[in-house]
């Protein structure tokens, strides 16, 4: 079995806001921002900076990963998942997700850069299936 390659990625914080103008330092600190890499360091890493992805697409799956976490932090919502419907007499609001075909996959699909990096990394998510069984015959 092939053993997957890792590439080492360091987070440059001023190429991540060049790439996300939005998210300026009046909205989420350089601190904040560290703080984030960390959390995408252990999710999608080794903890150490390795990372399972090409050299030539880290960046882009990386950075949208961070501005994922970075829009969730800053958006002012305490709740996951989008509004799906408010009423204004009694007040009542609902959230949901997006749907996708895994837990995984709905959290990611929350924001943009989510939708993006979800989109980005289904190649690596791609697997096998193994029946096993040693008397397998079509008709049970």
């Amino acid at each position: 079995m092939r053993q997957a390659t890792m590439t080492p990625f360091e987070l440059d914080i001023s190429s991540f806001r060049a790439a996300y103008p939005g998210l300026t330092e009046a909205k989420i600190s350089d601190e904040e921002l560290e703080t984030l890499w960390a959390s995408i360091m252990a999710l999608l890493g080794d903890g150490e900076g390795n990372f399972p992805y090409p050299k030539a697409t880290i960046k882009a799956i990386l950075y949208a990963a961070l501005c994922h976490l970075a829009t969730l932090h800053t958006n002012g919502m305490d709740q996951p998942g989008r509004i799906a419907s408010a009423t204004e007499g009694s007040v009542s609001t609902s959230f949901d997700f997006i749907k996708t075909n895994s837990e995984v996959g709905d959290w990611w699909m929350q924001t943009k850069c989510g939708a993006l990096f979800w989109m980005m990394t289904k190649r690596y998510r791609v697997g096998c299936r193994f029946y096993g069984g040693s008397n397998f015959h079509p008709w049970g």
